[in-house]
């Protein structure tokens, strides 16, 4: 008996949105060869340990620029044999005087073996192992050298080195992707959500409005508020001594900032939602906010202009006085009578422009100048992304503004703001949503950029600097050797094309995203 076969496949009415695009992102050759590469990368950056067959500070400086090292596939007699290597040695050419690096195999061969025990290390800075890709007893005992892709200056191994750059310029780019993200999408939705509404900074307390404001709030409230104060206090007590306790004593690792940063970043979540939830609430704690910040200008101004006063004479100290005096009476009159209302859109955009005047490379090299020399890589790494993250953030806030000033309009945000629901909510709940697959889109054409500015300032000295390694900091070995990169040491540029196939990888894959997530788009 026949029997009728069901099919599974899911009509295309009834495909999800994200369905439809995984369905268009496969048909995108380019997008999925991109995200192979990608794929590939980030795999040798996670297991460089297993890839290298030397440690990552390993070095060998009577072997500063060596070449690839030989691997031969045949053995005395002409037939194929298990790859091995030779002894090799460093002897000044005669007749170039060009110092050369010759291999003799008469003093030995040593076979290549595959997943062998190697020098111990610890894998993602936890778990101790001690397996390499490639290697043999004769690699630990010294007997002979393996540089897949040749050695640097300082005598280490290109290949290796490549992965465990990877891990810094292919990360930092996602770390700095994700902090400007946070800021652009905190400072884009605020300006978009409240442009053309301006928000009340502060009140004078002679104003009658001052009372009217702080008596809206009722008893519990202020207990409350005052309750989410010492919480405040507590969570930022134990945030400090556990950044003594364990983030302190190892600055050196970078595994071991990242922790103190999930840390900081749970933190700063956990103090938003106290003083959002408990403190906020209370328009007296408000009012006492503004009215310290005031004062706290005011002091600053004080010091600013008795230090002047204390250094200068005649016209000077006069025209100080002067400016001090004014600047102190207005302070006086904003704490005793106006009320001063801010366009929280305005200030964010006038400072986006202000960014956008400053050329990147410029403000980064600024920046990055103020970093001491003697800060620890690890340190450096974290404040390279802060950098990159403050510069680039601008672009980001912009188009999310844009995008949130027309999904506030939309009936649902209407019809939740008619119930009764908070800012917060319709922001987060109504408004965000449909900034989604913009954002993917944007991530992932934004992060080429910030590999780029991490392997420039590297490249310039101004970023990630020895022990650790980058691709920038790499390629930055061919530029101090000049011309002869190129003519007689071409492995030292190998780090310039892992940076090209990564922006482009990223690139196609961003492409085929923005076609994939575009729902006019047919399937």
């Amino acid at each position: 008996m026949l029997q009728r076969v069901q099919t599974t496949t899911v009509p295309q009415a009834n495909r999800s949105f994200f369905q439809q695009a995984w369905i268009r992102f496969k048909r995108h050759p380019l997008a999925r060869l991109g995200a192979a590469v990608l794929l590939v990368f980030y795999l040798g950056a996670l297991f460089a340990d297993f890839l290298a067959p030397y440690p990552e500070e390993k070095s060998f400086r009577d072997f500063s620029f060596a070449p690839p090292t030989q691997i031969f596939w045949r053995d005395e007699n002409g037939r194929l044999t298990r790859p091995y290597v030779c002894p090799s040695e460093r002897r000044r050419n005669p007749e170039t005087f060009k110092v050369e690096v010759i291999t003799d195999c008469e003093k030995g061969r040593y076979p290549i073996y595959f997943f062998v025990k190697g020098e111990p290390y610890r894998f993602l800075g936890l778990i101790p192992a001690d397996l390499r890709l490639m290697g043999g007893p004769w690699l630990l005992e010294d007997k002979a050298k393996l540089f897949l892709w040749g050695a640097d200056d300082f005598g280490r191994d290109i290949w290796g080195r490549i992965w465990f750059g990877a891990r810094i310029s292919l990360t930092i780019g996602i770390f700095a992707v994700a902090l400007a993200l946070l800021i652009g999408i905190f400072m884009g939705s605020i300006s978009g959500f409240y442009a053309g509404r301006p928000v009340t900074f502060s009140i004078g307390v002679l104003n009658p409005r001052f009372w009217a404001f702080v008596g809206a709030s009722r008893w519990s409230d202020h207990l409350l508020a005052f309750l989410g104060l010492l919480l405040v206090a507590a969570l930022l007590w134990g945030m400090l001594q556990g950044y003594e306790r364990f983030i302190r004593p190892d600055l050196q690792r970078v595994s071991t900032l990242a922790l103190g940063g999930l840390g900081l970043l749970l933190g700063l979540v956990v103090l938003g939602l106290l003083l959002y939830y408990l403190v906020w609430r209370s328009h007296l704690v408000r009012a006492l906010l503004w009215l310290s910040a005031w004062l706290g200008i005011a002091w600053l101004l004080w010091i600013t202009v008795w230090g002047f006063l204390q250094s200068s004479r005649g016209l000077e100290a006069i025209i100080a006085g002067l400016i001090g005096t004014v600047l102190l009476g207005a302070i006086g009159y904003i704490l005793l009578w106006p009320r001063i209302e801010l366009d929280l859109d305005t200030i964010i955009m006038r400072t986006v422009e202000v960014l956008a005047a400053i050329p990147d490379l410029f403000l980064l090299i600024i920046l990055s100048v103020l970093i001491p020399i003697e800060v620890p890589p690890a340190v450096r790494f974290v404040l390279v992304v802060t950098i990159l993250s403050f510069v680039n953030w601008g672009g980001l806030a912009r188009i999310i503004r844009s995008q949130v000033l027309q999904l506030r309009e939309m009936e649902f945000a209407q019809a939740a703001q008619a119930l009764g629901a908070s800012d917060v909510r319709i922001i987060v709940r109504h408004v965000l949503p449909g900034t989604y697959t913009y954002l993917i889109v944007a991530v992932t054409l934004a992060i080429p950029g910030f590999i780029l500015g991490e392997s420039g300032l590297s490249f310039l000295g101004l970023g990630i600097q020895e022990p650790a390694t980058s691709w920038g900091l790499m390629l930055s070995k061919a530029q101090a050797t000049g011309i002869t990169a190129f003519t007689d040491r071409p492995w030292l540029l190998l780090p310039g094309l892992f940076i090209l196939l990564a922006v482009l990888a990223y690139n196609f894959m961003g492409d085929g995203l923005r076609d994939a997530l575009d729902p006019r788009t047919k399937v």
